[in-house]
């Protein structure tokens, strides 16, 4: 199974590294990306999904996005995949540069540098949200900002570093950290929680054992050095962070993370969803301890 499990890994990867080589469009993303791979490995979507979050954590790619979601607008978001290796973020680099220059003139009737249009617009980049100007500034922005990770980290994107990685992941028979979609499921185990788990949930869901195995905190860790604001937003907003002290450590930790937006380039780029992800916890804070007043 875990044999298996890693081919596919393995798979994937391969196929994301060929197209940002050599394919049409250079960089795959979930539009399409998604349904080939469930044909070609005969999964559901949310398997494709833990899969790339995977390889994520493994650092065998990056996950760009190039379109962010808008329920107002019924928007749907967009990501896009890179291998994790500068050679081939490189030649990523390139292609992004031109598609952004050549989408900068055909929409602003200018004809600018990549280096001066990323400068210009870099804080505008949601008013050109899903167009193709808005596509190529993102794509542009993130593989520079990866590439400089990579600089700063090299011994942790080598293939010796991944394989490593990719082999003790599931070498154990041991669940691995959840991935965004993993959390959410609604999968109910035949197992009932022990009465001493802190983390009762009826359906005994993913999150409730990973809460209970790792501690709130610890996850709540992961998530933020993975970027991953909305997947905490999601579940606060669903109830399955809802104790005060994981509340106050989460608000804690953003209101630490906006001061070190000048030492961290890719944090600056999610801003908005850091300021948004505190007022909803402080929200939350709010409303249990005036609940707390009342009962007491």
């Amino acid at each position: 199974m875990a044999v298996t499990r890693v081919k596919i890994l393995q798979d994937i990867a391969n196929l994301i590294k060929e197209e940002n080589l050599r394919g049409k469009e250079r960089i795959p993303t979930s539009e399409t990306f998604i349904k080939k791979m469930m044909n070609l490995h005969s999964k559901t979507a949310e398997e494709i999904f833990t899969f790339l979050d995977n390889l994520k954590e493994l650092h065998f790619i990056f996950i760009i996005s190039l379109v962010q979601p808008d329920q107002d607008l019924y928007l749907e978001g967009v990501d896009g995949y890179v291998y994790a290796d500068v050679s081939v973020l490189n030649e990523v680099k390139h292609n992004s540069e031109q598609k952004l220059v050549t989408a900068y003139e055909n929409t602003l009737y200018k004809r600018k540098s990549a280096f001066q249009i990323t400068r210009e617009l870099f804080n505008k980049v949601k008013e050109y949200n899903n167009t193709e100007l808005g596509r190529a500034l993102n794509e542009t922005v993130m593989i520079e900002d990866y590439l400089r990770i990579i600089a700063s980290n090299a011994f942790e994107y080598s293939d010796s570093y991944r394989k490593e990685k990719l082999y003790k992941l599931f070498k154990e028979d041991e669940p691995a950290l959840l991935s965004h979609h993993e959390m959410f499921s609604d999968e109910e185990s035949s197992q009932h929680a022990p009465e001493k788990q802190r983390y009762f949930d009826p359906s005994n869901s993913k999150w409730a054992k990973a809460a209970n195995q790792f501690s709130v905190p610890f996850l709540i860790k992961i998530h933020f050095r993975k970027y991953e604001f909305d997947v905490v937003k999601k579940l606060i907003n669903t109830s399955k962070i809802s104790m005060l002290e994981d509340l106050i450590f989460i608000r804690n930790t953003l209101k630490f993370l906006e001061t070190q937006l000048d030492k961290d380039i890719i944090l600056k780029y999610h801003i908005d969803k850091i300021i948004e992800l505190r007022r909803i916890t402080q929200g939350k804070i709010n409303i249990l301890r005036k609940v707390q007043q009342v009962s007491g």
